[in-house]
């Protein structure tokens, strides 16, 4: 019995630190996929972020707010650039959403 319990508990830490290594895969290859809106950027970073932090790791919000810009397309490379020169770690995660669900409605969706 004990043999079993050892099998199954050392298969769930498995199956746990593959899960753990699957989302920083993820965390660390994230980009903007074709066709994707910030709205729906964000709700799978966060979804990311949110299952990461179940594990026990967090990004600072400086982080985060980096990687959401790094993982924007060239069409977005002026908007970057104009958040890069701010100070990156006084620009919060929501602040970083509103103002580039702003500049999506205002600047890219002009063809619609």
């Amino acid at each position: 019995m004990w043999d079993k319990l050892e099998v199954t508990s050392e298969g769930t830490s498995k199956v746990k630190e593959t899960h753990f290594n699957m989302l920083v895969h993820d965390y660390e290859l994230f980009q903007m996929k074709e066709g994707e809106s910030i709205e729906e950027i964000f709700a799978r970073f966060s979804k990311i972020i949110s299952d990461l932090k179940a594990f026990g790791k967090s990004y600072s919000s400086g982080d985060q707010v980096r990687k959401i810009l790094r993982s924007l397309p060239t069409t977005w490379q002026a908007k970057v650039v104009a958040l890069e020169s701010q100070d990156l770690n006084k620009l919060s995660y929501d602040e970083l959403r509103g103002d580039l669900i702003a500049f999506e409605k205002t600047h890219l969706k002009k063809t619609s």
